[in-house]
C-alpha cells in the first residue's frame, strides 16, 4: 500500500468535515436568526426566493399582523406616557435641545434632520401597543418647505416591519379666500398653515393602513430608538397604550335613542369648501358636469375637490357642518370615481375625529363611469345611520389602500422569484438572446426553471382572484396579470424557447413592478357631501340625459369665446403662450397681474397652449404670440433658422441676461452669432446610490469611470448592477474630448479618433462590463435595491423624494463619474439640461417688442423665478418643485443642503449639444449605431467602429442637404458661410454659490 493510499481515509474525513462546516455556514449566513424568522412571516413564495434576493427588506406590516393573529399575540395592558425631552441617549449628530415651545414646557426640539434619540421604557405586560406622538411641526424657512416630518423607529435594535422605517407626522393647512384673474377666472387659493400642537398615532407614511401600527413590546425594559428623516419638529411626549377598538355598526346602532331628526332638509357641503387638509398637494378642481356647482362654464370656477389632486394614501380632508337638531342622519356624496377602470378606492371616514364604526375603516368606493351618488351603506346596501347632536360637527375622509395590501404583499416575492429566473437564464445563456438555433433541454440545462415559472403563473392567477374579490369586476391590473400569466403559459408549452425569452419575461417583470403602483393611488373627485335626515331622501345626484346634452353644448359654445381663441390676438395685451399645465399658467398669470402689470401698465394674458407645433402654424398664419414659454429646447433654433425668432443679443441688456446662464446650457440656442432663446428649466444629472447597500458591500462612491469599472464586478457578483441611461452618450463623448461637430459647425466630428474611442467606451459599458441594455424603471429597481447605484436626472430625484419615503434615509446623490486628467483633475461633462425654454419673435410689433423683452427679463429674474417656484410648491405640493434654470433662484428652492451642493457641483459641467441644420440626424444615427453594436438580434453584433462609420455616412449626407436648403452651401456643395459654434472648455463659475 502506498503512502497516498494510506492517507486516503484521513483525506476523506477532512472532506466530510469541511462539507459539514460549509453546510452549517450556509444555513446561518445572512440575516440574524431574529431577522430571518421575521422574514419568514412574509409567506412561502418569499421563503423560496429569499436566497435569490440581493437586498431582503423587513416584511410588510400586513404580513406581521397576520402572523400575530395566527399566534394570538395578546394586547398590552397599561398606558404609559414618555416625556420626549427625557431621552436616555442620543447620537452625536442629533441636533436636539430641551425647553419651552408654543406654550408647553419640557419639549424636545429637534431642529435639524439628523441623528437619533433613544428611550428606555418599562412595560408591565408583554403584548401589542399603539404609540402616538404629541408634536408641533417647526415653522418652515420662508415658505421653502411644507412637507411632513418623517420618523423611523426601532424596537430593541430592529425594525419590526418595513413601515417602521417611515412614519409621517403631517402639517395642516386651510385655504385662503378665492382669487380671480382679470377675466374672472378663479385661481387656486393661497394656503395658510394651521400652526398648533397635534397628536397622531404612529402610522406608515404611505397611508396604507386605516388603523395605527401596533408594536410588540416585551415585558420589562424596552429600548426605543427614533430617527428623524425629514423636516424638523418639536415633540412633547409619546403615548404608549393598548390597542383601541372600534365597534361594529350594528353594535353602535343599538345604542341610539329612539328619535329621529325632525327636519327633512339635507345639509349640503361643497367639497371644495373644506376646513383643513394635511397636504398642500390636495387641490380643488374645476368640472363642467351639468350638476356640478358652482358652474364652471363661461368663467373657470374650482367647484370640486380631488381627482388626481387627492389620491395619495394618508392624505386627509375635513369639512365642518352645522346640525340643526339632534337625531339620526345618513351621509352621501356626489362623486366621480372613474380614473382607474374597475378599481375601487378607499376612504376612512371620521365623524368628529373618530371612526364611528369599524365598517368605515377603508370604506370602499366602487368604480363608476361618471358622476354618481354614493351613500354610506352597510353590507346589505342599507344606508348607515349616524346619531348627531345639534351643533357643529366635522366629517373627515382619509385616502388609503389597505384592501390591496393582500395583493401588494404577494407581488414583491413574485418579482424576486421572476428576477431569479431571469438571472439563471442569463447565466446559462451568457446573456445572449441571439442564439436562436441552439436546441435547449431546459430541464437539464436550467433545472427547476419550469417549476418556478409554473409557481409564478399560478401566483398571477391567485392575484387575479383576489382582485376580483375586492373590485367585483376584472380591473385593468387583473387584465394585465392575466395576460402575463398567459405569456408564461405559452412559454411552458414550448419550454425550449425559455432560454431566449428574455424580452417576454422582462416584460412580465416590468408589468409586475409597474402595475402594483396602481393599487397605491386612490383618486376620488367629490362635488358635494350630503348630511340627510334618516327618513328623508337624498337630493338628486346624477344629471339627466337632457341636462348632460345641454351642458355639453354650453361648454362647446363658451369654447368659442374670444378669450379662449389664440387665433385672435389683442393688440393692447401682452400675449404669452405657455406650454405647461394649467397650474403653471395660473400661477404666472397671478404673478403678472400682481407685479408686472402695475409696474409696466400693460395687461398680460397667459394662454395655455398644448403643443409647440402650434408655433409653426402660428408663424404661417401671422398670429405668433409676443412671448413663448415652456417650449422644447430645440424650438428656438428651428424658429431662428426660419427667420421667426428674435436674437436676444440684439436687445438692450441681452448679454447681461445671457451671462446669468451656463455657456454650455446656451449652446442649443446659438445660431449664426446670436442666441435666440433662453433656458427656462433644467434637468440635472447626478449619481444616485443606496448608502445601505454600498455600506454592506464595502464599496465607495465612484469618482471616475475607472472606479465604476472596478465596482461593477463586485455588484454583479451579488446580483446587483450599475445603471447608465443607454441613450446618453454625452458623458463618454464630452469627457473624452469628442464633439459632435467641427468648430465651424459644418461637418460631423464623429469621424475623429476621440469619437471612435468614446463610442467604444460607451458600447463597452454594455457589451464588456455587463450593464443592463434595457431598464424599464431604474426608479423601481433602485427603490427595491436590485440596482443600488446609477445615473439619472431631476425626475428620478423628485420620485424618490415624494414616492419613496421608506428609503428616505438610505439614498444620496453625488456628481456623475468623471474622467481623470493627466494633471490629476477630474472633468464631469454631461448634456441634457434644457427641458424647456423661452423665446421672443421678430413678428412682434415694434410698440410691443420692448414690453415683451421687459416681461421676459422680469420672468427670468432671480426674484420672480424664486417667487414662482416657491408659490408652486407652497400651493400645490412638492410634486410641483420648480427646476428653474436660473441658478440663484434654483438654490432658493427647498433642497437639502447636501443635495444642493452636489447639484451645483455638477451644474458647473453642463455641456449641451449644439443645434445645426440637420443635427437631428446625429442623435438618431448615434442611437442606431449603438443598437447595431449592442442590441443582439438574429444577426451578430457589429464592431463599434463599423457601426459608427455607417452612421457617419448618413449624418454627413443629411448635414450637407440641410445646409444647402438654408444656404450655408451652394448647389455644388461649396461652403458659403459657417456656423462657428462656441467652444466650451472650462467649467462654469456661476454655480459656485454658498449654500450654508
Amino acid at each position: 500500500m502506498t503512502g497516498g493510499e494510506r492517507r486516503r481515509p484521513g483525506f476523506r474525513l477532512l472532506i466530510l468535515f469541511l462539507s459539514i462546516v460549509l453546510i452549517g455556514t450556509s444555513n446561518v449566513a445572512g440575516p440574524t436568526n431574529g431577522k430571518r424568522s421575521a422574514h419568514a412571516e412574509s409567506g412561502s413564495l418569499a421563503d423560496r426566493t429569499q436566497d435569490a434576493i440581493p437586498e431582503q427588506k423587513e416584511p410588510y406590516y400586513y404580513d406581521v399582523r397576520k402572523k400575530r393573529e395566527q399566534v394570538k399575540t395578546p394586547p398590552g395592558s397599561k398606558e404609559t406616557i414618555v416625556q420626549a425631552a427625557k431621552f436616555a441617549r442620543k447620537s452625536e449628530d442629533a441636533v436636539v435641545t430641551s425647553g419651552s415651545y408654543q406654550g408647553k414646557d419640557d419639549v424636545l426640539i429637534w431642529s435639524s434632520v439628523s441623528g437619533w434619540v433613544e428611550y428606555e421604557v418599562e412595560v408591565g405586560q408583554d403584548g401589542l401597543y399603539e404609540m402616538a406622538a404629541e408634536y408641533y411641526p417647526l415653522p418652515d424657512d420662508n415658505r421653502r418647505n411644507r412637507r411632513a416630518s418623517i420618523l423611523s423607529m426601532q424596537i430593541n435594535g430592529v425594525y419590526p416591519f418595513r413601515e417602521a422605517r417611515s412614519m409621517s407626522f403631517e402639517r395642516e393647512f386651510r385655504n385662503e379666500p378665492p382669487r380671480f384673474d382679470a377675466d374672472g377666472n378663479q385661481l387656486q387659493s393661497s394656503i395658510v398653515e394651521i400652526e398648533e400642537w397635534k397628536s397622531k398615532p404612529f402610522r406608515d407614511s404611505d397611508g396604507a393602513y386605516a388603523r395605527p401600527l401596533l408594536w410588540h413590546l416585551q415585558q420589562g425594559r424596552n429600548v426605543i430608538r427614533i430617527h428623524l428623516s425629514q423636516q424638523p419638529m418639536a415633540i412633547k411626549s409619546f403615548t404608549i397604550k393598548p390597542p383601541s377598538t372600534i365597534p361594529a355598526y350594528e353594535e353602535v346602532r343599538r345604542t341610539y335613542p329612539g328619535e329621529s331628526a325632525p327636519s327633512e332638509e339635507s345639509i349640503v357641503i361643497e367639497a371644495e369648501q373644506f376646513s383643513r387638509k394635511n397636504s398642500t398637494s390636495i387641490q380643488a378642481q374645476y368640472d363642467r358636469d351639468a350638476l356640478t356647482t358652482p358652474k364652471s362654464l363661461k368663467n373657470r370656477a374650482y367647484n370640486s375637490l380631488g381627482a388626481w389632486g387627492w389620491y395619495k394614501g394618508g392624505h386627509v380632508v375635513s369639512w365642518e357642518f352645522e346640525v340643526p337638531e339632534d337625531g339620526l342622519y345618513k351621509i352621501g356624496m356626489r362623486a366621480n370615481q372613474n380614473l382607474r377602470k374597475n378599481l375601487s378606492v378607499s376612504r376612512t371616514i371620521y365623524i368628529d375625529g373618530q371612526v364611528p364604526f369599524e365598517e368605515l375603516q377603508s370604506y370602499p368606493i366602487p368604480y363608476a363611469p361618471g358622476w354618481r351618488g354614493y351613500m354610506i351603506e352597510d353590507s346589505e346596501g342599507r344606508p348607515m345611520e349616524f346619531y348627531l347632536k345639534k351643533g357643529k360637527h366635522t366629517i373627515t375622509m382619509e385616502a388609503g389602500y389597505e384592501p390591496y395590501m393582500a395583493v401588494i404583499a404577494e407581488v414583491e416575492p413574485m418579482v424576486a422569484s421572476l428576477k431569479a429566473v431571469l438571472e439563471r437564464i442569463k447565466s446559462a445563456t451568457g446573456n445572449r438572446q441571439d442564439d436562436q438555433f441552439r436546441v435547449w433541454d431546459v430541464e437539464k440545462d436550467i433545472p427547476g426553471v419550469t417549476d418556478d415559472l409554473k409557481r409564478i403563473k399560478d401566483g398571477l392567477h391567485e392575484l387575479v382572484g383576489k382582485l376580483r374579490e375586492i373590485n367585483q369586476e376584472v380591473d385593468i391590473v387583473a387584465q394585465t396579470y392575466r395576460a402575463s400569466a398567459k405569456d408564461i403559459d405559452d412559454l411552458l408549452r414550448k419550454p425550449e424557447k425559455i432560454p431566449t425569452s428574455h424580452l417576454t419575461l422582462g416584460s412580465v417583470l416590468d408589468q409586475l413592478q409597474e402595475q402594483y403602483r396602481n393599487f397605491m393611488d386612490a383618486p376620488l373627485q367629490i362635488d358635494k357631501l350630503y348630511i340627510t335626515p334618516a327618513q328623508a331622501s337624498f337630493p338628486r345626484m346624477e344629471a339627466s340625459l337632457f341636462e348632460k346634452t345641454k351642458g355639453m353644448f354650453a361648454t362647446l359654445m363658451y369654447s368659442f369665446n374670444d378669450r379662449n381663441r389664440i387665433g385672435k390676438q389683442n393688440g393692447d395685451v401682452l400675449n404669452v403662450w405657455m406650454m405647461m399645465g394649467r397650474d403653471y399658467v395660473d400661477e404666472l398669470q397671478m404673478l403678472a397681474d400682481e407685479q408686472f402689470t402695475p409696474e409696466y401698465g400693460i395687461q398680460v394674458k397667459v394662454n395655455l397652449v398644448q403643443s409647440p407645433d402650434l408655433l409653426i402654424l402660428a408663424k404661417a398664419s401671422g398670429i405668433l404670440p409676443d412671448v413663448a414659454l415652456g417650449i422644447p429646447g430645440e424650438m428656438p433654433f428651428e424658429m431662428a433658422l426660419r427667420g421667426a425668432a428674435l436674437n436676444i443679443r440684439s436687445l438692450p441688456g441681452g448679454d447681461e441676461l445671457i451671462a446669468k446662464y451656463h455657456p454650455g446650457a446656451m449652446l442649443p440656442f446659438y445660431y449664426d452669432g446670436g442666441y435666440y432663446g433662453l433656458p427656462e428649466t433644467t434637468s440635472f444629472k447626478v449619481l444616485f446610490y443606496r448608502k445601505d447597500i454600498l455600506r454592506k458591500l464595502d464599496l465607495q462612491v465612484p469618482e471616475t469611470w475607472d472606479d465604476v469599472y472596478r465596482m461593477i464586478p463586485a455588484l454583479l457578483q451579488k446580483q446587483y448592477n450599475f445603471h447608465v441611461p443607454p441613450d446618453d452618450f454625452s458623458m463618454m463623448f464630452f469627457q473624452n474630448g469628442a464633439e459632435l461637430y467641427t468648430p465651424d459647425g459644418m461637418s460631423t466630428a464623429l469621424n475623429k479618433p476621440e469619437a471612435f474611442d468614446a463610442f467604444k467606451k460607451w458600447t463597452d459599458l454594455f457589451n464588456i462590463h455587463g450593464l443592463e441594455r434595457q431598464v424599464q424603471s431604474f426608479y423601481n429597481q433602485f427603490r427595491a435595491g436590485t440596482m443600488p447605484i446609477g445615473i439619472a436626472d431631476f425626475n428620478m430625484y423628485m420620485q424618490l423624494m415624494i414616492a419613496a419615503p421608506d428609503i428616505l434615509n438610505e439614498w444620496a446623490i453625488a456628481p456623475i463619474p468623471g474622467t481623470r486628467q493627466p494633471d490629476g483633475s477630474i472633468i464631469r461633462w454631461a448634456a441634457g439640461s434644457n427641458p424647456t425654454s423661452a423665446m421672443l419673435f421678430n413678428d412682434t410689433p415694434e410698440h410691443k417688442r420692448d414690453l415683451s423683452w421687459k416681461f421676459l427679463q422680469w420672468y427670468l429674474s432671480d426674484d420672480t423665478q424664486t417667487d414662482y417656484g416657491l408659490n408652486m410648491e407652497q400651493f400645490r405640493g412638492e410634486a410641483f418643485r420648480w427646476n428653474t434654470a436660473n441658478v440663484r433662484a434654483f438654490a432658493n428652492m427647498p433642497w437639502k443642503k447636501e443635495d444642493l451642493k452636489v447639484i451645483l457641483e455638477q451644474w458647473r459641467w453642463v455641456k449641451d449639444i449644439p443645434n445645426v441644420p440637420g443635427g437631428y440626424m446625429s442623435t438618431r444615427e448615434l442611437a442606431n449605431a449603438w443598437n447595431r453594436a449592442v442590441v443582439p438580434e438574429s444577426q451578430a453584433l457589429e464592431m463599434p467602429r463599423i457601426a459608427l462609420e455607417k452612421g457617419i455616412k448618413a449624418i454627413t449626407r443629411e448635414l450637407v442637404r440641410k445646409q444647402q436648403e438654408f444656404h450655408f452651401r451652394d448647389e455644388t456643395g461649396n461652403v458659403v458661410r459657417t456656423l462657428d459654434l462656441p467652444q466650451i472648455q472650462e467649467p462654469w463659475k456661476g454655480a459656485d454659490i454658498d449654500v450654508e
